[in-house]
């Protein structure tokens, strides 16, 4: 978790939205096998690689991130 708020940090400002985004990162790293979800119009991978873009306020499909 330590890790994701120095990664968060470095463009996240406020205390509260570095935690709540760890907290989400963490979960879609170690969870994401557990939930059983349709995906219509997309495949599994993509969906993961678009939250953890969100997440991480990168953007996507960009190769530099």
């Amino acid at each position: 978790m330590q890790l994701l708020r120095d990664a968060i940090s470095t463009f996240c400002p406020d205390p509260d939205e570095v935690e709540a985004r760890s907290l989400l990162a963490f979960c879609l790293a170690i969870g994401s096998h557990f939930l059983a979800a349709d995906h219509p119009g997309s495949t599994r991978p993509q969906v993961i690689a678009r939250a953890g873009d969100l997440l991480l306020d990168r953007t996507p499909g960009d190769p530099a991130d």
